[in-house]
């Protein structure tokens, strides 16, 4: 019988009939770890070619606005030249080299961005400051458009502005002419009031009557900003002939 019952065992076995004993459930459990690892790294190295190719694609983007950066800098700096700005700056001992540059692009960009004349806006910075980043008027305003520290805070919506940032040419220049152009917009396009409203205040250009003495006295500013215009709307030569 044992005889029997062990060949009917193996017969069983080699039909399959009989469950056979399996592998040992640790090697189970360390193929099942060891498997997951071989995956769990090959989902990683994927993620880190992906996060590869996306920064390279991020510094070809970069390089890319920069160059355009450079490119449309140097073409503001050489449209500045062109409209004479660099007339007024030659005068000014407090501006050298690649920061004569940047304002030059500044005033170019800044009242492209705004709707302004670049020579209107260099003919403000003319009268307002003689091109001296770091003038300070005797109520407080300071750099080349003499921005008053609360009106840099309002404009930049905050009140963390500390008056030495003023002294910043591109700042005071981005500052400037978006306030100039927003006076341009509130006084309906009356360049003659808006610039008094820049230099007096947005309250007392509204309050004033043409013919009165107060009006007499503070249009002296705008006169003066006209004329500061139309010198660098003047050839050179011609300016030298006078």
């Amino acid at each position: 019988m044992l005889a029997l019952a062990a060949g009917a065992a193996g017969a069983g076995a080699a039909l399959g009939l009989l469950k056979q004993p399996g592998p040992d459930p640790q090697i189970d459990a360390f193929a099942f770890t060891a498997s997951a690892a071989v995956e769990a790294a090959r989902h990683a190295g994927d993620r880190a070619r992906t996060a590869e190719q996306q920064l390279a694609l991020a510094q070809q983007q970069i390089e890319h606005l920069s160059a355009f950066g450079a490119a449309q800098e140097l073409a503001d700096v050489q449209e500045a030249e062109r409209l004479g700005v660099a007339r007024f700056m030659k005068d000014s001992t407090a501006i050298w080299g690649d920061e004569r540059r940047q304002i030059m692009a500044a005033i170019v960009r800044e009242a492209r961005r705004n709707g302004l004349d670049p020579v209107l806006v260099a003919a403000v910075i003319q009268v307002e400051s003689h091109f001296d980043p770091f003038a300070v008027s005797n109520v407080g305003a300071r750099g080349l458009m003499q921005i008053m520290p609360p009106t840099a805070g309002w404009l930049l919506k905050h009140d963390g502005v500390r008056p030495a940032h003023l002294f910043n040419p591109v700042l005071n220049i981005e500052l400037g002419t978006a306030y100039l152009a927003q006076l341009m917009n509130r006084f309906g396009g009356d360049l003659n009031r808006a610039l008094i409203a820049y230099n007096a205040g947005p309250a007392v250009a509204r309050s004033l009557h043409r013919g009165t003495p107060a009006f007499k006295r503070l249009s002296a500013y705008p006169k003066a900003v006209l004329a500061a215009y139309a010198t660098l709307l003047t050839p050179p030569a011609q300016v030298a002939s006078r």
